[in-house]
């Protein structure tokens, strides 16, 4: 398992209220929310607790840190755990981090391939009215996950950093976006060349060789694309922070408008490099075993037409404001040339032209309030997405090219050991099939989360997951899914209660299937002779009854 504390970088994003709304949003999916707990507070009510806690933080006017914690713990994928066992680990958690006693808010989330729980916790104590922030919580954490994890028999997962700092960086950005990025980019292609520069002007031409170059930003450097991305030098190597550079090549140098060295050897070196070496940086897919260039093409197509039409809307709506905001001083001026000439004394004209100056300044508040909302919902609504997010958009849709590339992406089926959890599965021969009907979310690993009666469904492409509160009767219509997939020759796997209960939903609901494990299919065949037998006893009752 794995247990992160999500820093919040901005106390102004410090909001227990808004955390809470996110965790419990449903977000249109049945089965998003699985479980919802509350503890340490007078009442186990969702709204009158976040009341509570509120009041409890408002409470502390002297902490100027983050008065939340947001900790999640996430389960490989397959392992569920019962609602006892989850709440016994989160309370070992809150106990490991010193916030036992502390208000907090759980939700447990089942809408991805992993489960995973949201602890919101309020780190001001309830009695006290002082914070608590976790000293070393990382070390802690790994600590107790590594005991729950021999406890319960988990898959064991790596809890020490073995990686530096930049390859975890990579690795989130490449991962989470699907895009090969500069960093990553930058290490693999021209690191070497560019830790080999004995001067400035040698290292700006091997920059402008790989299409980058490198500028002074604040106080430090950063390498620049041509296609407009940068990051900091530092970043890609301790050894090209701006101190180091200048240690080694002296003081900084601007490049040149044309490459002279004083090292003609240095210059040919350069010159000689090869040209599989001197490539440009696009961002462009993560390779994979699926061509995704049509794919990708098509994505930033529809990426640069939703800019041009939000820039045009966005001008639309600064002419309306505009317009808006010059009719309202031209009427203000209106008014105030009519009280030019009303016979009034001098208090009763200037008390007319505070009026005429209130009317406008509300008018002008209005108009602007109504411009930033307006403004905020056209952001909302042509927000550019990330590749892997307009993917799973494609394949919700049913294109079966788009799910094809993300589970092309999935590393599932390069895993070692045995598949948990209650599915069926079959020889595939339909694995990047999308249903278009029904479907509720598609993840970035291809799982595609639909209703097959009514229940909820995960299908990876070559299993189909159902949760584990599924009834008997709607097994009937996840093996009708089942067959569709892969055929009526089927693999059922998990618990033994759950395969018996497919072997009696598929008796029940007379459906032709077959099952690859013997002794299942002995209990289906004996099932359906049973079936037999006692229709047969029906109808002869009946015949001798008339």
């Amino acid at each position: 398992m794995i247990a992160k504390i999500i820093p919040i970088k901005s106390i102004r994003k410090s909001n227990f209220s808004a955390l809470v709304k996110y965790l419990t949003d449903p977000q249109g999916k049945s089965e998003r929310i699985g479980k919802l707990a509350v503890t340490n507070c007078y009442t186990e009510e969702l709204i009158p607790a976040l009341l509570e806690i509120q009041n409890t933080q408002e409470m502390n006017k002297r902490a100027k840190s983050d008065k939340t914690c947001h900790l999640v713990l996430s389960f490989p994928e397959g392992e569920r755990l019962s609602n006892a066992q989850l709440n016994e680990i989160e309370q070992r958690f809150c106990k490991a981090l010193g916030l036992s006693d502390h208000q907090r808010i759980s939700v447990v989330h089942d809408d991805t391939d992993n489960l995973h729980i949201h602890i919101a916790i309020n780190k001001i104590h309830p009695r006290k009215l002082t914070i608590h922030n976790p000293y070393y919580d990382y070390k802690k954490v790994a600590t107790l996950c590594e005991q729950i994890e021999q406890e319960y028999g988990l898959t064991q997962v790596n809890h020490e950093t073995r990686i530096d700092k930049t390859e975890r960086i990579i690795q989130d950005i490449e991962s989470k976006a699907g895009v090969e990025s500069l960093l990553g980019w930058i290490r693999r292609e021209c690191l070497d060349d560019i830790k080999r520069a004995d001067n400035w002007q040698d290292l700006h031409q091997i920059l402008q060789n790989h299409g980058l170059e490198i500028k002074e930003r604040g106080n430090g450097l950063v390498f620049a694309s041509s296609s407009g991305v940068a990051v900091k030098a530092s970043s890609v190597d301790r050894s090209l922070s701006k101190p180091n550079l200048i240690k080694r090549l002296g003081a900084f140098e601007p490049a040149a408008d044309s490459f002279q060295t004083e090292h003609p050897q240095d210059k040919a070196q350069i010159a000689k490099t090869p040209k599989s070496k001197a490539k440009h940086y696009q961002p462009r897919p993560l390779q994979n075993n699926v061509d995704t260039s049509r794919l990708y093409e098509r994505y930033q197509q529809q990426q640069a037409n939703a800019a041009s039409w939000r820039k045009e809307q966005w001008l639309k709506l600064r002419e309306q404001r505009d317009l808006l905001i010059e009719r309202a001083k031209q009427e203000a001026r209106s008014k105030r040339n009519i009280i030019k000439h009303v016979q009034a004394g001098p208090l009763g004209k200037k008390a007319l032209y505070a009026t005429v100056s209130l009317q406008f300044k509300t008018i002008l508040d209005e108009v602007k309030r109504e411009y930033r909302k307006a403004y905020a919902q056209l952001k909302a609504n042509t927000r550019r997405m990330a590749w892997l997010d307009w993917l799973a958009t494609e394949a919700q849709k049913g294109n079966a090219e788009a799910l094809a590339a993300l589970r092309a992406r999935s590393k599932r089926d390069s895993r070692s050991g045995t598949v948990k959890g209650d599915h069926i599965a079959g020889i595939e021969y339909d694995n990047n099939q999308s249903r278009i009907y029904n479907v509720e979310s598609v993840t970035k690993d291809g799982t595609v989360f639909y209703k097959a009666g009514t229940t909820s469904v995960r299908d990876d492409g070559n299993r189909l997951f159902v949760s584990p509160n599924t009834l008997n009767e709607s097994l009937g219509d996840v093996l009708q899914v089942a067959i569709s997939k892969y055929g009526n020759h089927l693999s059922v796997n998990g618990s033994d209660d759950f395969r018996k209960s497919v072997v009696q939903a598929a008796v029940q609901s007379r459906i032709r299937v077959t099952f690859d494990d013997p002794e299942l299919e002995r209990h289906r065949s004996q099932l359906s002779r049973q079936v037999v037998f006692q229709k047969r006893s029906k109808t002869s009752t009946y015949r001798r009854s008339l």
